[in-house]
């Protein structure tokens, strides 16, 4: 066999191989990310990312379309539209508004700039919630307080 066709063939291995590399998809997560990392979120925004935070705030706005979600000590938002609240009620317990409420969670999503009615939050990074996956509960809020006799 001739040098040249023994370099075709190395040549024609090599690039086969980097574009079947290329094909598979990543397999490791993003790294996790505090809620109150502002300068992270700040960073990351139009990525795929893990946070991990408190909820202090989780809530139906008065027409029903959606769910806002505060992080405690954050500028991160959470949000929930009305299509996809029976199915994520059904996955955490019947409510997740009640689920979320003080628990410790990671939520996992694209992290977008808040595009919402509310000129206030007008800016603040934030993650569409549409399926149960993107919601893990590290620490359920804690039960409320029993009256003592």
């Amino acid at each position: 066999m001739s040098c040249t066709k023994i370099l075709i063939a190395m040549l024609v291995l090599f690039v086969t191989s980097h574009l079947l590399l290329a094909e598979q998809p990543s397999t490791t997560e993003p790294a996790v990310i505090a809620a109150t990392d502002t300068e992270s979120l700040k960073a990351a925004m139009g990525s795929q990312v893990i946070v991990e935070g408190y909820i202090s705030k989780a809530a139906w706005s008065r027409s029903g379309r959606v769910m806002n979600i505060e992080f405690l000590d954050s500028v991160l938002l959470g949000a929930v539209f009305e299509r996809h609240r029976a199915k994520l009620d059904e996955a955490f317990g019947g409510d997740l508004a009640a689920a979320l409420r003080d628990a410790k969670v990671r939520f996992k999503g694209k992290l977008i700039e808040y595009g919402g009615y509310v000129e206030s939050l007008k800016g603040r990074p934030q993650i569409i919630i549409n399926d149960a996956s993107q919601i893990t509960i590290l620490q359920p809020a804690p039960p409320p307080a029993t009256q003592q006799q």
